[in-house]
């Protein structure tokens, strides 16, 4: 059976496809415009690089397509949702139920789409706070009532009453949605920007799963199944995805794939160093898996629930180089795919920061995405002369060295602050640079920061997608909490609960068409171990356990952690199952050494002449180079700079450490 993984950037949508044994990767230019357009750009491709007639005749061999996007990430960033209405408490119209003025309000949804109801609300109330919304133009309404979880009897009875009112052709084109189902956690706060966040973006997500499954069921008669990227790091149908279940996903999957990566090597602690045309993303593996945290900004908006430890800058190949008060700027603007930078003379006339990395040397421009597109030098040091090395009195040289170190040094910034955060050192800590500008980088930045080496991978410019091919169907179930442990109320109520959870688990992978007896059933429990702390202690359970089992299971883990009787906070569930092949095949040797030749590059003031440049496809296990040199693949560039040495693999990757 064939899988393909797709995953959808904001310049650039990446493909893995695979027969379970040989890997083919694709890339082609995202499609802002219509995201399905991309997505069947991949299939297209992918069936004329493996000589099928047609993407229809491709699409009969291949049983699982898996996709995960930025898509809700870059809807949310750019404030470019649908109008949401809200029902909240009277007096929390600024607050949210949170403590101060909430950072949602004025950005994610209008003062005038929000609307108190006092604490018994009549239908008179409801209907005259609808229709209030109705007049302001709200697409979604979201009803967030205080302290409905886990009893949830207001918010349904608020839903029924606008309902009954209004006939299905209006109400139904307009949906109204509960906190307490978008989110079923007792903090307020968070029930309502989560469903604020879901209702924000479901529109622009909808719209692209639902047009691409029709097309691959009608126009291609695709009959294998269509799973969409969450950012649990697993997959699920489209029916069974919730739209902020989706946020970062594509970044989250790159993260797993370190983590894999992490676990072959036997690597203890690594900063994975994301770079694509338009943002930076940085997060943590550590002892073989991504690092988690529970609370705290989801692209700057407040929640208390569990999701990926993933920073972000606005630094990209697309970034604008500019001179602002005498000073260069780089970013926040991005000339993205089209019209791109300056060198792909397709309109783009700013200066950018693929157009200096082309300047000195780094990029093939006869050998841009494996020759599909051919890339002017002359346009791109045009580009940075009048935007850049003009007003700031600078040789063309010299300014793209300056937007060089301008780049690393914000990536430095965003990789020092995460390593704070996740309290870890540099000097022992390995970097993972992927995504089509990452191993550019990582020379660079590993020398900056004294980290001992870094590593590019073969797969390394569809990390994502790479990520999401080792990834399994994964249900998440969450409950938040408060009852004593070992009390008279946990045992009352607790395997109740767990057995709702485990219900609720095996009816969904049943309707996807998975035996839930082959999944695996992890357990978590969030406990207060103190005044600021939450301790998590993990249970695996065989499917057939009983609640009683899995109670047991989470009591034997409280013990181990001697925390007496804690508070417990939140219960959750994620069913795991398997859906393909996880291996990384050794590379073979081609038996001919690689040819190199030389061009001249820059890493400093003084260009170097005669600069070793090497094809990555040429290269075999076990060749080293040491810098200055520059090594090129069909989809990225990785530079060795001077006292650097890259030593490829067996897998066909690369570590990059200082010459010793």
């Amino acid at each position: 059976m064939i899988t393909v993984d797709i995953d959808t950037g904001g310049t650039m949508t990446d493909a893995l496809v695979s027969d379970g044994v040989a890997r083919h990767a694709f890339k082609v230019d995202t499609t802002p415009h219509d995201y399905t357009q991309s997505f069947l750009g991949c299939l297209q491709e992918a069936a004329r690089v493996l000589d099928y007639p047609s993407v229809e005749q491709f699409l009969d061999k291949v049983g699982l397509i898996r996709w995960s996007s930025t898509i809700t990430t870059n809807t949310l960033a750019e404030r470019r949702g649908s109008k949401v209405g809200l029902l909240v408490g009277e007096g929390q119209e600024e607050r949210l139920y949170g403590p101060v003025r909430s950072p949602v309000v004025g950005e994610l949804v209008d003062e005038e789409s929000i609307i108190g109801l006092p604490d018994n609300p009549t239908a008179t109330d409801i209907l005259v706070g609808v229709k209030q919304l109705l007049e302001t133009g709200v697409r979604r309404i979201c009803v967030c009532m205080p302290n409905s979880f886990p009893d949830n009897a207001q918010e349904r009875a608020i839903k029924t009453v606008i309902e009954g009112q209004y006939p299905d052709h209006i109400i139904g084109a307009i949906p109204v949605m509960l906190g307490s189902e978008m989110a079923p956690l007792r903090h307020d706060q968070t029930r309502v920007h989560y469903s604020l966040m879901n209702a924000y973006t479901h529109t622009q997500l909808a719209s692209s799963l639902f047009k691409a499954e029709d097309m691959l069921r009608d126009d291609y008669q695709f009959r294998g199944t269509l799973l969409i990227g969450n950012t649990s790091g697993g997959v699920a149908r489209i029916s069974k995805t919730k739209a902020v279940d989706t946020m970062e996903s594509g970044p989250v999957f790159g993260t797993f794939g370190g983590a894999h990566m992490a676990g072959l090597y036997g690597l203890k602690d690594v900063l994975c160093f994301d770079v694509g045309g338009t943002t930076t993303k940085a997060s943590v593996v550590r002892d073989g898996h991504p690092v988690y945290q529970r609370g705290g900004e989801l692209m700057e908006v407040p929640v208390q629930t569990s999701f990926a430890m993933l920073r972000s800058a606005a630094i990209g190949g697309g970034s604008i180089a500019s001179v602002r008060d005498g000073a260069l700027a780089l970013g926040p603007k991005s000339m993205g795919a089209a019209p791109g930078p300056a060198c792909y003379q397709l309109g783009g006339k700013q200066a950018t920061l693929t157009d200096a990395l082309l300047v000195l040397g780094y990029i093939d421009p006869a050998n841009f995405l494996g020759g599909h597109r051919q890339l002017s030098v002359d346009a791109a040091r045009s580009a940075i002369e009048q935007n850049v090395a003009k007003p700031m009195g600078l040789s063309v040289d010299a300014a793209a060295l300056a937007i060089r170190e301008e780049a690393v040094e914000m990536m430095a910034d965003l990789v020092r602050n995460l390593l704070d955060e996740a309290k870890l050192e540099a000097k022992s800590t390995t970097l993972f640079g992927f995504g089509g500008n990452g191993p550019m980088f990582i020379a660079f930045l590993a020398e900056k920061l004294g980290m001992p080496s870094a590593y590019a991978f073969d797969l390394g410019p569809v990390f994502g997608a790479f990520g999401s091919s080792i990834s399994d169907v994964v249900h998440g179930y969450e409950r938040g909490l408060s009852m004593r442990w070992g009390g008279d109320d946990a045992q009352a109520r607790l395997p109740g609960i767990v057995q709702q959870m485990n219900d609720q688990a095996h009816r969904d992978l049943r309707g996807e068409g998975f035996d839930p007896n082959g999944a695996a059933y992890d357990w978590e429990l969030d406990l207060g171990a103190g005044a600021d702390e939450v301790a998590t202690v993990r249970a695996r359970t065989e499917p057939s356990a009983t609640s009683d089992a899995v109670v047991a299971a989470l009591g034997t883990s409280v013990v181990s952690q001697g925390l007496g009787k804690p508070l417990v906070l939140a219960i959750r569930l994620a069913s795991r199952f398997s859906v393909g092949s996880h291996a990384v095949a050794e590379k073979k040797s081609a038996g001919v050494k690689a040819k190199a030749a030389s061009r001249a590059l820059l890493f400093g003031i003084t260009p170097v002449a005669d600069a070793r440049v090497l094809g990555w496809e040429a290269m075999n296990p076990g060749d080293a180079v040491q810098g200055p040199a520059v090594i090129n693949g069909a989809t990225f560039t990785c530079p060795v700079p001077p006292h650097w040495t890259l030593r490829m693999d067996k897998f066909g990757n690369a570590q990059l450490s200082p010459t010793k």
